[in-house]
């Protein structure tokens, strides 16, 4: 029996922890949930997951956006895989995929609530695998990837 993917799910809404949690086990992951910024970090360093789905935007002073630029900082965490998840589309109009911040939040993923749960069923597994890829990849690669995005996000 192939062992179910570990997911830390990490946002302030209690009902949409709630609603994704039931649905991603009943889809056979293993699902740990957290909403708050700071606790989903230490949840994340304890359980190392398999990926990371991650609100943006919380109401506590550690959102989504520092605990993405903490994983990439720490050895231990910056291979595990984030799908930022926020509904700032809907609440402020802004189009993360038109206005990527890669300096400041970098997921492998991103996408907008209301969450669609048959696209994040697919995303899951693909992110997952993009990223031990990327792990395989020579440091000098990983370096000009680097500097490709910065010469990407400083040209737009």
């Amino acid at each position: 029996m192939e062992k179910s993917l570990k997911i830390v799910l990490v946002d302030d809404n209690t009902d949409y922890l709630f609603t994704m949690e039931t649905f991603l086990q009943r889809n056979g992951f293993e699902v740990f949930t957290e909403d708050d910024g700071q606790k989903g970090l230490d949840l994340i360093r304890q359980e190392n997951p398999d990926i990371v789905l991650l609100d943006v935007m919380m109401e506590s002073l550690f959102s989504g956006f520092e605990l993405c630029k903490k994983m990439r900082t720490e050895d231990d965490l910056k291979h595990i895989p984030i799908i930022g998840v926020s509904g700032m589309g809907d609440e402020l109009g802004i189009d993360y995929k038109q206005w990527p911040d890669f300096e400041y939040f970098s997921p492998d993923a991103f996408l907008d609530k209301p969450v669609d749960k048959q696209r994040l069923l697919k995303l899951i597994p693909e992110t997952i695998e993009k990223a031990r890829k990327r792990k395989k990849r020579p440091k000098w690669k990983e370096k000009m990837d680097k500097e490709w995005a910065k010469k990407a996000s400083s040209s737009q």
